[in-house]
This record gives C-alpha cells, structure tokens and sequence, in this order.
C-alpha cells in the first residue's frame, strides 16, 4: 500500500505540513497543487528521500513547474493541477477540470485555489481538492493498494 499526503495552497507557510510529515509513520509520496511552487520545493529539500510532485498556482508566475501533471503511483494514475487555468472557481461543476484530468485517464485528480477542500466520485475518477493548511486547516491522505485510491480529507 503506497500512502500519499496531499497538500495545496500554502502560501508561503510550511510548518503545519512539516507537522504532518513528522506525524506519519510512513509516507511513500507528497503531492502539492499549487501555491506556492517554492513551499514544495522547500518540503522537497527537507525530506529528500520522498517523492514530491507539484503544480504551479496562479500565484507562481516566475515558476518553471508545470501547470499540471501526471504521475503514477501505486498502480493508479493522478492528475494533479492548481485549477485555476480550468475555471474551479466559477464552475461549481468543475466541467472544465474533469475535462482536463479525463484526457489523462486517472483514478485520482487533485486540484486546488479554492482552499475549500471537496471530494467526488463521477464514475470514472475520484476529484479531490484537499483544501488548504492554511486558510481551511485541511488537507488530504491518499491510501493507493493495487491502483484503487482511497481518500480522507483531514482536519488540522
């Protein structure tokens, strides 16, 4: 079973997921959606022997990360962006979001720039914004066995 934290909108302020990290008796990979490119960039540096994938947000203009990204973990595939390049704000059905990530054909999608953490399941994958450590008090866990995901949004 592969364990992922997953992170978004931090917005310069690392210590609660450094908390996070130094809770969890494993973790196999961190996920970052965006805002600030240079926060998952710095968790990457503290704990080099985790795997850290990131996005850039609408706040990382000078960043060369891209503004989305698909990896595989565990068997299953994530597609993982900030969301504001796909409307998440104005469209409370996420049409745009889901058309992006279906391109990409994953188990799991992960978005942020909202900060307000949501989760669904449409039938073809699981979307997932964790919401943000700073601004909600949230993020998520991912538990990946044998390419099924399984999700919880977690409270600070």
């Amino acid at each position: 079973m592969k364990k992922i934290l997953i992170f978004s909108d931090t917005h310069g302020d690392i210590n609660k997921c450094l908390h996070i990290i130094e809770e969890q008796t494993h973790v196999d990979a961190i996920i970052h959606a965006g805002d600030y490119v240079r926060d998952a960039e710095d968790i990457e540096s503290i704990y080099p022997n985790i795997p850290v994938y990131y996005v850039r947000g609408n706040n990382d203009i000078l960043s060369n990360a891209p503004s989305s990204l698909t990896v595989a973990i565990g068997g299953a595939r994530i597609y993982i962006t900030h969301g504001h390049e796909q409307r998440v704000k104005y469209e409370s059905s996420y049409t745009t979001l889901k058309a992006a990530a279906t391109q990409s054909n994953p188990a799991l999608a992960v978005f942020g720039h909202t900060h307000v953490p949501y989760t669904s399941y449409d039938g073809d994958f699981i979307l997932l914004n964790p919401g943000s450590v700073l601004f909600s008090k949230t993020y998520a866990k991912a538990e990946i066995e044998n390419g099924k995901v399984n999700i919880k949004i977690m409270d600070i």
